[in-house]
């Protein structure tokens, strides 16, 4: 795909609405302003809304922001989605675009499609808070775009909203909403937000047991991940080998493999079926409906944790 042939032009002929005010919410609309398109903000009285007006935006009611749009973003937490998508599916007109930022509750079916209308999704490889920093330097983040059924006019038009918010000046990829939705959900769980974590605290409760310091433990478990995926993704597997001592990398190619093995592949497997069965989404939708007491019980860990406090220690002195 030839990013610099996307033009924002489709884009600027509609009207957005932006439901929600969050992380993704508030860089959307902020970019999408920024790019000379008009956008509606729709939200709650709290947080959200009184930031958004402090953006510069007049914020309304669902109904309102709806009524007046082509193209209804729900920008919202997956478990927040079906709530805020059946409380106002019914201001939902005939012929308008109905996005998401993620294709989990579309793909899982735990929002009902009007068939008058269209579904797509724009996602970023990034939270919102970095893809607006991308966007105001100048930049984006590389992202990804799926559509309901195939129809060129509507994916020029979703082609130009991701532009518009930042996501087509590095790589636009074009997927499924199933792909999108059990690749993001299983990178998460065995990588980003489950095996990395979980492999450095580990790693430094195993040095802090063996008599260590708590602080010599972080810097060379936890802050040193973070410059060693830097530097791996600048220069890819095999040039960072070069960037690395012979020492370092001998160690890893001895020693990887048996922290990541065919067990541990053999579990990710298992994780993959958990997803695409849908296992995985049942599980969160009764942790949701638990008041989400796992999630609370692992903050209040974590909050409390040693790792935390040399975190905090550490970080007053150093910026990660």
């Amino acid at each position: 795909m030839d990013l610099n042939s996307i033009s924002l032009e489709p884009i600027r002929t509609k009207r957005v609405a932006i439901l929600g005010y969050g992380n993704q919410g508030r860089a959307q609309a902020l970019n999408l302003r920024d790019s000379g398109v008009r956008v509606r903000v729709g939200a709650r009285n709290g947080v959200g809304a009184e930031l958004a007006k402090k953006d510069g935006f007049n914020v309304e009611s669902f109904e309102s922001a709806i009524g007046q749009s082509d193209i209804v973003m729900y920008l919202f937490p997956d478990q927040v989605i079906p709530q805020i998508y059946e409380a106002t599916q019914k201001f939902l007109k005939p012929l308008q675009a109905i996005g998401f930022a993620h294709g989990f509750c579309y793909h899982f079916k735990w929002i009902k499609p009007v068939a008058e209308c269209r579904y797509f999704l724009v996602g970023s490889k990034g939270a919102g808070a970095v893809l607006r920093d991308a966007f105001e330097r100048g930049g984006g983040l590389p992202g990804v775009y799926a559509l309901d059924r195939e129809d060129e006019s509507f994916e020029i038009l979703v082609q130009s909203y991701a532009k518009a918010v930042g996501l087509a000046s590095q790589v636009l990829l074009k997927t499924t909403f199933q792909e999108e939705t059990e690749c993001d959900l299983f990178g998460e769980q065995t990588v980003l937000c489950g095996g990395l974590p979980q492999l450095m605290e580990s790693a430094f409760e195993t040095l802090v047991e063996a008599g260590f310091s708590s602080e010599m433990a972080f810097l060379e478990c936890c802050y040193e991940a973070k410059t060693i995926v830097e530097l791996w993704m600048k220069y890819g597997p095999y040039e960072i080998t070069k960037r690395i001592s012979p020492t370092a990398f001998y160690g890893g190619l001895i020693t990887g493999q048996r922290m990541v093995d065919e067990k541990t592949k053999a579990e990710m497997k298992k994780v993959l079926h958990e997803i695409q069965s849908g296992q995985f989404a049942r599980k969160w939708k009764a942790e949701v409906e638990s008041g989400e007491a796992n999630l609370v019980a692992e903050r209040e860990r974590l909050k409390h944790s040693e790792i935390e406090k040399v975190y905090r220690d550490l970080s007053v002195t150093a910026t990660f």
